[in-house]
């Protein structure tokens, strides 16, 4: 896309530059100051595991492989001295650099409803803003997941696509190369392609050069799949093919979070929105926070000025349409709408619609956009703090077991907690029971064999003969998926010194 647009002064493209690499380097520097120390989630394992060795039979990391994320993590590992530093710097640079093309997308939109320069481009600085000081962006996108890296590459072919239907057809052929490589961060990121597959099918009686419009864009995205499928194909297909089963039957039928698994449906737009409003965009009621209020009150006065014009005559709104429609109905259909990393592509679109409320007419979009920014970055950026101050629960009880070794621990209700002992504490005997009445007899078992005991519950019918050793609090606002505080429990006659019973929040 041209930044200085067709006949500008080259000032004009100057200040264009500046003000986004402000932006993104203002932002980049206060997610650095902001990184979590510790893995995330179960996910933030297996891709550790991914980038020190790949092997998908061994879920290093596990299915699709997300073999291009596993190559940008690798290189960051080698330019860094910890792994875990490096892909959350990969995360952190590639949220960050998602303002760059979000704001082209954003100026161009503008432009087709008649925003004059300098207009236009407060409208791309506004959505990237937007999006920038957005916790899902500040927060969650630190995390060590592919989302953030798949999302840059999603966000950069609808950029390409959007500047290829302003005349520049080799954009249209990019777009499509980068549309196959993103493929290998997130596989799932295929129901991106839609303006790639629309635009093959509207010039399928083109030429470009010596091929059809169709076959060129065909063989571009192939260029992207083939690096990343060879390298895959050159390992072990037939674990690949394995895994892949498993995974889907399990993710559709078992495990999974997807419309089917889900077992209250009929709630499940209801916490979407929720999602999108709360850990999305650092929105929510008075009673969460004079600031939570005012942020969702300026991102609603933002959409509601910039909506108050046809945004969805123009063809920008239709390749917005194409590239977020189809990948957000997958997300709702087949994932956990309350997880926050889902958000991520909603936001973005908001914050481009919520951005072209300054290329209005009316003289309220500027107001509101302020509002929505200042006021959503004073909910992010403590909160960003305390998720660096504040590890997961399981991560700190994983490290408080295994200076207590030998140890064994009955895990009720802290679902994610096995994980982190697997990784963390690996000689910690680990038995997840739904039941707390089985504690007492684990006890027995391990007590025989010399091991200090420990539960996450009391059991009912000995509540006397227990006593808390630890507890331990983390924001719930951070990451609903894991727990907002975490008790250990330790039998009276093992209790290592007094009770602790004052939550340790970091």
């Amino acid at each position: 896309m041209d930044d200085n647009g067709a006949g500008a002064p080259c000032q004009s493209g100057v200040r264009w530059r500046v003000v986004l690499c402000t932006l993104v380097g203002a932002r980049l520097a206060g997610r650095l100051l902001t990184l979590p120390h510790v893995p995330d989630e179960h996910d933030s394992f297996l891709f550790l595991r991914g980038v020190a060795r790949f092997s998908i039979a061994e879920s290093r990391p596990h299915w699709p492989g997300y073999p291009v994320y596993i190559w940008v993590g690798k290189a960051a590992a080698a330019l860094l001295p910890d792994p875990i530093l490096a892909l959350h710097v990969v995360s952190a640079l590639s949220v960050a650099v998602v303002a760059w093309p979000l704001a082209l997308v954003t100026r161009a939109w503008s432009r087709s409803l008649g925003a004059r320069r300098p207009r236009d481009q407060w409208a791309g600085w506004a959505a990237a803003a937007l999006w920038l000081v957005a916790p899902v962006s500040w927060v969650t996108g630190s995390q060590i997941v592919a989302d953030p890296l798949g999302l840059l590459c999603g966000v950069s072919v609808l950029a390409m696509a959007v500047s290829g239907e302003a005349g520049a057809r080799r954009r249209w052929v990019g777009a499509a190369a980068l549309g196959g490589l993103m493929l290998g961060v997130r596989l799932v990121n295929l129901t991106m392609l839609g303006p790639i597959a629309w635009k093959a099918w509207r010039a399928r009686r083109e030429r470009w050069g010596r091929l059809p419009a169709a076959a060129a864009l065909l063989l571009a995205l192939a260029a992207g799949v083939l690096p990343w499928a060879a390298w895959l194909a050159a390992r072990d297909p037939q674990a690949y093919v394995r895994a892949g089963r498993t995974h889907v039957r399990g993710h559709f039928h078992q495990w999974g979070e997807s419309i089917v698994t889900d077992r209250e449906p009929a709630r499940r737009p209801w916490r979407a929105m929720t999602a999108l409003v709360v850990h999305g965009i650092g929105g929510g009621t008075p009673r969460m926070g004079w600031a939570r209020a005012i942020a969702t009150a300026g991102w609603l006065a933002a959409l509601a000025i910039a909506l108050m014009r046809p945004l969805a005559r123009t063809r920008e709104a239709f390749l917005v349409a194409l590239w977020a429609g189809p990948h957000l109905l997958y997300l709702f259909l087949a994932h956990d709408v309350a997880y926050p990393k889902y958000t991520m592509p909603a936001v973005v679109v908001a914050a481009m619609v919520g951005g072209l409320a300054v290329a209005s007419p009316r003289p309220y979009g500027l107001a509101a956009i302020l509002t929505a920014i200042i006021a959503t970055a004073s909910v992010s950026a403590p909160l960003a703090w305390r998720q660096r101050q504040q590890p997961p629960a399981e991560d700190r009880v994983a490290r408080f077991l295994a200076a207590r070794e030998p140890a064994a621990v009955v895990v009720v209700g802290v679902p994610a907690l096995t994980s982190y002992l697997y990784e963390l504490a690996p000689r910690v005997r680990a038995v997840a029971s739904p039941d707390p009445a089985s504690i007492p007899r684990w006890r027995g078992e391990w007590e025989a064999q010399g091991l200090s005991v420990f539960a996450t519950a009391v059991p009912p019918d000995e509540p006397s003969g227990w006593v808390p050793v630890a507890h331990f609090c983390r924001d719930p606002l951070i990451d609903p998926r894991l727990s907002a505080e975490v008790w250990l429990f330790a039998p009276v006659t093992q209790a290592p010194g007094l009770p602790v019973v004052a939550c340790d929040g970091g």
